[in-house]
């Protein structure tokens, strides 16, 4: 009986242990080809735009990603094993990374000019922008600011305005706080990666992706 019973209970465990591994989440690959616009490119602005869109993704917290460059095509092959949508893989590829901010005047947020972004989710409802300048852009940023209190500043990203908040004060030591503006946690992520990682020198479309 104790041998039958043994048998018995190997035979379940031999049932269940499949079932368990089949429950395990696996991470799909995704491969997104990319055609830089126009075509016919240098392979050294292939190879800059290899690695910002490499930070980039690092940024948002992508580390199994591999990007090989086809210089004959002009592409970029990029393979993700990481959890993305594919919305949001194609979204943060295809932004070519040109940030200012535009009142009377224009401010370009580029590595010349910032110190640093980042996200503040200390207020779950309000996933916030923050945006430091450098020093010697302070006085830049405390003129425009100063000029048009109660006025929107526009936040640009490649020609398209992702916010437009009033100014009400100047701002005198370089920092500003995007706060609302739809700005979803992932929204704000991915601007910290696009703002951190400085523009692509190239334009791309995507020409395959699965």
């Amino acid at each position: 009986m104790k041998t039958l019973k043994y048998i018995l209970l190997g035979i379940l465990l031999i049932n269940i242990i499949p079932l368990c591994n089949s429950q395990t989440s696996v991470k799909s690959r995704q491969v997104v080809t990319l055609q830089s616009v126009p075509g016919n490119t240098p392979g050294s602005l292939l190879a800059e735009s290899k690695e910002i869109l490499m930070q980039r993704l690092i940024y948002m917290n992508i580390h199994d990603v591999q990007i090989a460059p086809n210089n004959a095509k002009s592409e970029l092959v990029v393979t993700v094993g990481d959890t993305i949508s594919k919305a949001m893989l194609s979204e943060i590829l295809l932004i070519q990374g040109h940030v200012s901010l535009k009142a009377d005047s224009i401010l370009v947020l580029n590595k010349e000019n910032l110190l640093e972004a980042h996200a503040d989710f200390s207020e779950p409802k309000f996933p916030t922008l923050c945006i430091t300048f450098k020093e010697n852009k302070w006085k830049d940023l405390e003129s425009m600011t100063a000029r048009n209190i109660n006025k929107p500043v526009a936040f640009v990203v490649d020609d398209i305005v992702y916010a437009a908040p009033m100014i009400k004060e100047k701002i005198a030591h370089g920092k500003i706080s995007l706060t609302g503006g739809g700005f979803s946690k992932t929204e704000v992520r991915k601007l910290v990666a696009v703002i951190s990682s400085g523009p692509v020198p190239l334009k791309f479309t995507i020409v395959s992706k699965n």
